[in-house]
């Protein structure tokens, strides 16, 4: 996928959906920063996104919006043809694949030591329900970034 925040905002559009919105931070210290977006339609976070760079995280996040999308809507919608580029979807090996698994394995240690780092990232002066949301979405980026670095994890015995 070339576009994909491109891509995002015409499917949104195509769909009759309002236009994605964007929302970037970043964390980490300057010389290794991590940038984490949220894709944001009618208010609602669809998908987040985390990169070594702003432009990385925003298309990350937009391709996981589409594949979200695309999964809920069942179909993703015909792109109209525009002068000089033909009107094609991408063949099924070019979808971007879901780097996350279905659910996340649990580690306490981790999870602690992640809203540890998220409290001392958000501002001290800040207060209510804004900055628990905060705290607990930087919280679980940070996690799941963790969970990535690690790999891929065993799936989940049955008991």
């Amino acid at each position: 996928m070339d576009n994909p925040k491109g891509d995002l905002i015409e499917f949104c559009r195509n769909a009759k959906l309002r236009p994605p919105k964007f929302e970037t931070r970043g964390t980490g210290p300057e010389h290794d920063p991590l940038f984490i977006t949220d894709v944001l339609i009618d208010g609602e976070v669809k998908a987040t996104g985390q990169g070594r760079s702003k432009r990385d995280s925003e298309r990350i996040a937009a391709q996981l919006t589409l594949e979200l999308l695309t999964e809920q809507l069942g179909v993703e919608p015909v792109k109209p043809a525009r002068r000089g580029r033909k009107a094609a979807q991408p063949a099924p090996a070019e979808q971007p694949k879901r780097s996350e698994p279905t659910s996340w394995p649990l580690y306490a240690e981790l999870l602690s030591r992640a809203v540890d780092v998220a409290n001392s990232r958000v501002d001290p002066l800040r207060r209510g329900p804004d900055s628990i949301d905060m705290v607990r979405r930087l919280a679980l980026d940070l996690y799941k970034g963790l969970l990535e670095e690690l790999g891929p994890q065993p799936a989940a015995l049955d008991s």
